[in-house]
C-alpha cells in the first residue's frame, strides 16, 4: 500500500554485558627508607581504567592496578605502594556505529604474604564489567491515507542515546599544612573522591564543573599520626553530539590518577604537599521523542488484515541525586585508645523497584585504623549492607544503573567499638521500560466487503469502547456519535445503540 507513512525512531540496545576476571600478582621489595616487615596489618587494591575502545568485534581495555599495603615495624606504621599495568582485550559479536562502551571494576579480593621481611608477595583479582550500548532505528505505521481505513491511533515517549564524549581533567596545586600541623616524614595513605557539582548545557555543549576531596593520612617527623583534607577543583566544557538544553545527561567522574609528594617549604620545613590528579569525565545526553503509532485499523469496504509486532522504549521517569547518611558499626573494639584514621571504600550499589518505591542497596567496606591501650597500631575492618528507598510515580518495569560514591566519614567511640557515619552519593537516571504491540503492516483483500444496508440495535457492555463496536460491524466511531447523537467514546450501562451497517 502506497498510502501508509511511517514514521522511525531509536531503541536503546544492550549489545552485550559480560564480566571479565584480571588477576593480581606482584611482588614488592621495599626501599631502602622502609623500615623491615614485622606484622602485615592490611593490603589494599585499586584498579584504574586509562582507556578504553572499540573496534571490529574487539574491545581493548588499558589500565593499571595500585596496590598497598599499611604494615607494622617496630611499632611504627608504614605504607608502601607499587602500581603495575595491564591490558585486556574482550571479543564482542560485532562493530556498531556509534557504540557506547561502559567499563567498571570491583575488587574481588586480594591477599599479602611476606616473603621476607624485605618482600611481600601479592595475590588477588578484580572484575571489570564490561557493557557495550548502542542505539538502533526502527520505524512504526504512523498513518494511512485511504479513506475507508479507519485507524486506532495512539503515541510513544522514547528516550535514547543521541551522543557521547569524554576527556580528562588535570588537576595540580602544592599545599602548605599550615603551622598548626606537626612536618610530614612520609604518606600513609591518600583517597581521592571525584564530586559532580554542577552542569551547564546548551546546544552541543555541555559545563561539568566539580571538586576532587583528597584525603592524607601521614606520619609526622614526631612519629605521630596525622590527617590532611584538602579539594582540587574540577572544571571542564564537553562537546556532546546532539545535546539539547532540554536533554537528560549521565555524568561520570572517575579518579585516573592521584600522586601526592611531600616538599620542603622555603624554611626548610617538611610542610608542602605537591597534589596532581587525572579525572576522567564522561557524558552520554539522552532524549526524548514522542511519535504516533498505530493500535490498530479496519477498513469499511475491503477485508484487512493486519500483523502486529512489539515496540519496546525506554522513558526516562526521574533523575536523582541524593546524599544519604549510613552508619556501621566496627564492633569488638573495647581496648581502643585513640582512632587514628576511618575510611570507607569498594562500595556496591544495585537498585529494584519494590512496592512503589525505588530501592538502592548494595554494600561497602569500613576501616578503623586504631592505637589499643597498651600503644599497639591496629586495623579492624567491617562489611556492611546499606539500604535506601525513594517514592516513585506509578511504573512497572525500571532500569536503572545507579553511581554511589563515599564522600566522607566520620565516627564516634561506642563502648562496643567505633561507629563509622559515612555519607553517600546516589545519582541515577531512572528509566520506565515499555512494550507496546503496534501494527506492522496492512494487507486488503481486492473483494470489497458485501454492503447489507441494515440497522442493527447493540447493547453495549459496561466500559465497552465504541472503537470495538465499529469494528465489529465494519463501520466507523463518527457514523454511530451521529446516529445516536452522543459525544462519548466509552459507553456505560445498557443504552441501545442504532448502528447502519
Amino acid at each position: 500500500m502506497n498510502s501508509i507513512k511511517r514514521t522511525n525512531y531509536l531503541v536503546n540496545e544492550l549489545l552485550m554485558e559480560k564480566n571479565v576476571e584480571q588477576s593480581i600478582d606482584m611482588s614488592m621489595q621495599l626501599p631502602d627508607y622502609c623500615g623491615d616487615v614485622n606484622r602485615i596489618l592490611q593490603c589494599f587494591a585499586f584498579p584504574n581504567i586509562h582507556s578504553e575502545s572499540v573496534s571490529d568485534r574487539k574491545i581493548q581495555i588499558e589500565g593499571t592496578v595500585l596496590v598497598r599495603v599499611l604494615y607494622l615495624s617496630d611499632g611504627e606504621i608504614y605504607a608502601y605502594e607499587q602500581s603495575e599495568p595491564f591490558s585486556k582485550s574482550v571479543e564482542h559479536n560485532g562493530s556498531e556505529i556509534g557504540a557506547v562502551l561502559d567499563v567498571s571494576c570491583a575488587v574481588q579480593y586480594v591477599n599479602c604474604t611476606a616473603a621476607s621481611s624485605r618482600k611481600m608477595d601479592i595475590h588477588g583479582a578484580f572484575v571489570m564489567r564490561v557493557c557495550l550500548h548502542a542505539c538502533r532505528e526502527s520505524s512504526v505505521i504512523e498513518s494511512v491515507e485511504e479513506s475507508h481505513i479507519q485507524l486506532n491511533k495512539d503515541s510513544l515517549s522514547a528516550c535514547s542515546a543521541s551522543g557521547s564524549a569524554a576527556a580528562m581533567i588535570e588537576a595540580a596545586q602544592v599545599v602548605d599544612i599550615g603551622s598548626d600541623k606537626p612536618p610530614m616524614k612520609s604518606i600513609i595513605r591518600n583517597t581521592a573522591v571525584p564530586i559532580l557539582l554542577e552542569t551547564k548545557q546548551v546546544s552541543g555543549k555541555i559545563l561539568i564543573k566539580g571538586e576532587l576531596k583528597i584525603k592524607t593520612l601521614y606520619k609526622s617527623e614526631a612519629d605521630t599520626v596525622e590527617a590532611l583534607e584538602n579539594t582540587l577543583p574540577l572544571s571542564q566544557i564537553l562537546d556532546v553530539e546532539g545535546l539539547l538544553e532540554e536533554s537528560t545527561v549521565d555524568i561520570k567522574l572517575q579518579l585516573a590518577a592521584l600522586d601526592i609528594a611531600i616538599k620542603p617549604s622555603a624554611l626548610g620545613s617538611m610542610s608542602l604537599l605537591d597534589m596532581e590528579a587525572k579525572v576522567d569525565v564522561s557524558a552520554c545526553a539522552f532524549n526524548c521523542i514522542e511519535f504516533p503509532v498505530l493500535k490498530d485499523c479496519y477498513s469499511t469496504q475491503f477485508g484487512c488484515e493486519c500483523n502486529f509486532k512489539n515496540v519496546s522504549v525506554d522513558r526516562i521517569v526521574t533523575t536523582l541525586s541524593k546524599s544519604y547518611m549510613h552508619k556501621i558499626a566496627v564492633e569488638q573494639l573495647s581496648d581502643v585508645a585513640r582512632v587514628m584514621d576511618v575510611w570507607c571504600d569498594g562500595i556496591q550499589t544495585k537498585a529494584k523497584l519494590e512496592e512503589g518505591q525505588l530501592v538502592f542497596f548494595g554494600s561497602l567496606d569500613a576501616y578503623v585504623l586504631y592505637e589499643d591501650t597498651e600503644g599497639v597500631i591496629n586495623l579492624k575492618s567491617a562489611q556492611s549492607e546499606f539500604r535506601f528507598a525513594e517514592a516513585l510515580p506509578e511504573v512497572c518495569n525500571i532500569k536503572c544503573e545507579p553511581k554511589a560514591v563515599i564522600t566522607g566519614c566520620d565516627y564516634i567511640i561506642t563502648p562496643g567499638g567505633v561507629e563509622i557515619r559515612a555519607d553517600i552519593q546516589l545519582r541515577a537516571i531512572v528509566f520506565e521500560c515499555i512494550s507496546e504491540k503496534v501494527v506492522d503492516e496492512i494487507t486488503l483483500s481486492e473483494e470489497a466487503l458485501p454492503k447489507t444496508n441494515s440497522l442493527f440495535i447493540y447493547y453495549p457492555k459496561a466500559g465497552e469502547s465504541l472503537w470495538d463496536i465499529a469494528r465489529r460491524y465494519k463501520t466507523t466511531v463518527a457514523g454511530i456519535l451521529k446516529e445516536n447523537d452522543i459525544s462519548e467514546e466509552s459507553i456505560a450501562g445498557e443504552r441501545p445503540l442504532l448502528i447502519w451497517a
